[in-house]
């Protein structure tokens, strides 16, 4: 049984994983129940309540109820499927496993302790739910799998979980991010986008505070006042929590022709968008994996990240790698980057070697294998 709650949104980040994820396992001989926050399914869907936006938006408008409440009912209603459908383990790829009624095996993925390193950064309830639900949370699960080195060793560090009981698996990389001549309708896309191909440099990612997109867009500043003729910066993600941080520069910022912002970009439309891009911009302050800058390896798109959390195990030395709080560093890399095509295409050749290290397919398996594992122990 995989919760697939994520799902209900956007696929984004944990959304997007899990969407893989589950994907991927359906391919074994084993069949998976799906649990969707308010009801269960055997078959796989994205964005299943969808067609009810509208509708959930004006409850949460009007009807406002906190955090704690609506994740008391998910856990009713999961009991009450977990006693029905009797599955041999619970998969939850979220962090926070439910409260359960029964002994099933439970293993359970962490992404990152950023409501830890970043509380300010976070919903406070989120902050609070977090605090007092995972140490149960994992210290009740059978394994803990956590998608990168650096995420692992952050887990034994605060003494969060034991070394046995965690599995490091890496996340992988679609096949649809692949680089720009292999994609058959790009012109198409990038004339709808107004774009041109590798004439711009690319944010991907929710507009919060730890993506340190404040970084991004004062280097981009000072950027436009290098060269008469600047490269658009263009910015794709929705907006996250405490977005005021950096509103007042992105106000600022977007005043430029050259700066665009698109919103969220379906997935059709986001590997052509990564091939595309001159140069990929990923300042984040904190990732328990990182993998946009991944996706943009994996499409020969050069990359400019952070040198912080797992950033580094990532990319490697197939990307530069800069200080998230210098933006002379940050401003430095683009102008290189910028105009060294010799520099960019050794980077971009580097990124499509380096992203073959990943592969959700194998990744599937050494989950599946896990799951195998801790019902036969």
């Amino acid at each position: 049984m995989i919760d697939t709650i994520p799902l209900l949104k956007n696929l984004t980040g944990i959304g997007f994983v899990t969407y893989i994820y589950a994907k991927e396992l359906r391919k074994s001989s084993h069949e998976f129940i799906y649990y969707y926050a308010w009801f269960s399914s055997s078959e796989l869907k994205e964005r299943p309540l969808a067609a009810y936006d509208k509708a959930v938006t004006w409850v949460k408008r009007f009807i406002p109820r906190p955090y704690f409440i609506t994740h008391a009912i998910k856990t009713v209603i999961f009991n009450i499927i977990l006693l029905l459908k009797k599955p041999d383990v619970f998969f939850q790829p979220n962090y926070i496993s439910f409260r359960m009624l029964t002994s099933t095996p439970v293993v359970t993925m962490v992404h990152d302790l950023s409501h830890i390193h970043f509380s300010q950064f976070h919903p406070k309830d989120r902050v609070e739910h977090f605090t007092s639900e995972l140490v149960r949370s994992l210290k009740n699960s059978a394994k803990v799998i956590a998608i990168s080195e650096y995420t692992k060793q952050d887990l034994i560090k605060l003494e969060l979980a034991k070394e046995e009981d965690i599995e490091v698996i890496h996340n992988g990389v679609s096949k649809n991010f692949k680089p720009l001549c292999e994609h058959l309708h790009a012109s198409t896309v990038l004339e709808e986008l107004k774009l041109s191909e590798k004439g711009y440099f690319l944010f991907v990612g929710t507009m919060e505070p730890r993506k340190n997109l404040d970084l991004l867009l004062k280097a981009y500043l000072k950027y436009v006042q290098t060269t008469s003729s600047p490269t658009p910066l263009v910015l794709a993600g929705g907006v996250g929590w405490r977005s005021e941080f950096f509103d007042a520069l992105l106000q600022e910022a977007l005043k430029l022709p050259s700066v665009r912002k698109l919103g969220y970009v379906s997935n059709e439309t986001l590997p052509i968008l990564f091939a595309a891009a001159k140069v990929f911009i990923f300042p984040s302050h904190y990732e328990g994996f990182g993998l946009p800058p991944l996706e943009a390896m994996a499409s020969g798109t050069a990359v400019i990240a952070s040198n912080s959390s797992s950033i580094p195990e990532v990319i490697e030395d197939a990307g530069i790698l800069i200080n998230p709080i210098n933006q002379q560093e940050l401003l430095d890399a683009m102008i290189l980057l910028d105009d060294n095509k010799d520099r960019r295409q050794s980077f971009e050749k580097l990124g499509i070697l380096q992203a073959r290290k990943f592969s959700w397919e194998i990744a599937a398996k050494r989950l599946e294998q896990v799951f195998i594992d801790v019902t036969t122990t």
